[in-house]
């Protein structure tokens, strides 16, 4: 068989143009799944962390009036968190979930006539169960930069937000691939309400 014959010849190139193209396929298929599976968990982290500022939010029922977040208050909205997680995937074993709670209360209002907001920043939290950076875990804004979304109350005060943000460390290839970085890629979620 000589060099021309092998051009020419066209047996066999549906197999080989098959496995060329069940290769790109699969790789393909993997990916998606993957793309598919980053979806759902971060579906599962938005309603985890709308639950969660739900909880926080209720001053009146579960914290006896207390507006200013303590340690324990978030201690024990992480637990809480931490269970609902792991019903949502009863499977794994460790997640890693971050919480960061802001909050931001506004000075009283002295004069009736004055209408602007003067923002007062509380405490930041941040709890884990695993060693990690603090500051991997972000929400998109800051709370300070959503003051625009505190009403004014019915005694005339701007109302208090608190802002959660929960991440989840995630086994992203998809992530890995585009970013180029070998850390496990954060997944995040963030819920905002106002004080109840």
């Amino acid at each position: 068989m000589n060099v021309r014959s092998l051009w020419t010849d066209l047996r066999g190139s549906v197999a080989v143009e098959f496995s060329i193209i069940s290769v790109v396929l699969l790789i393909f298929m993997f990916f998606v799944a993957d793309l598919v599976l980053r979806q759902a968990t971060v579906g599962k982290l938005d309603r985890l962390s709308y639950s969660i500022a739900g909880v926080l939010r209720e001053r009146i029922q579960l914290y006896d009036r207390r507006e200013d977040l303590s340690l324990s208050d978030i201690g024990d909205v992480y637990q809480l968190a931490n269970r609902m997680i792991k019903d949502m995937n009863p499977s794994a074993k460790d997640y890693g979930l971050q919480l960061r709670v802001q909050q931001l209360f506004f000075e009283p209002r002295v004069d009736l006539t004055d209408n602007e907001k003067h923002p007062v920043r509380k405490n930041d939290f941040f709890m884990t169960n695993v060693e990690i950076d603090e500051s991997r875990c972000q929400p998109l804004k800051s709370i300070s930069e959503l003051q625009d979304l505190s009403p004014r109350g019915s005694y005339g005060r701007w109302v208090p937000l608190y802002q959660v943000t929960l991440c989840l460390a995630t086994n992203s290839w998809y992530t890995r691939l585009i970013s180029g970085s070998s850390k496990q890629p954060l997944v995040a979620s963030s819920a905002v309400v106002m004080l109840r």
